[in-house]
């Protein structure tokens, strides 16, 4: 499902669908997060979609890139 003007820049887990939308709303990006909130004791439930403007999907993408290659490295073992 599509919106008009609006791009999915992030599909996946809702946890990591929210910590998403927070890194880029930090950094001046529109965003929308569709997807249904069921938490339970030990897992998230859901998938869910992050959406931004069309205009600022190319920035958001960079964004995300950059945080998932800052993330750190499991030591080898």
């Amino acid at each position: 499902m599509g919106v008009k003007g609006w791009d999915v820049v992030f599909s996946g887990d809702r946890l990591k669908a929210d910590l998403v939308a927070a890194v880029l709303e930090a950094n001046g990006i529109r965003v929308e997060v569709f997807g249904d909130h069921a938490y339970s004791y030990a897992m998230n439930l859901t998938e869910a979609r992050v959406m931004v403007p069309e205009d600022q999907a190319k920035v958001a993408q960079e964004l995300i890139r950059q945080a998932e290659a800052d993330l750190p490295q499991p030591p080898d073992v």
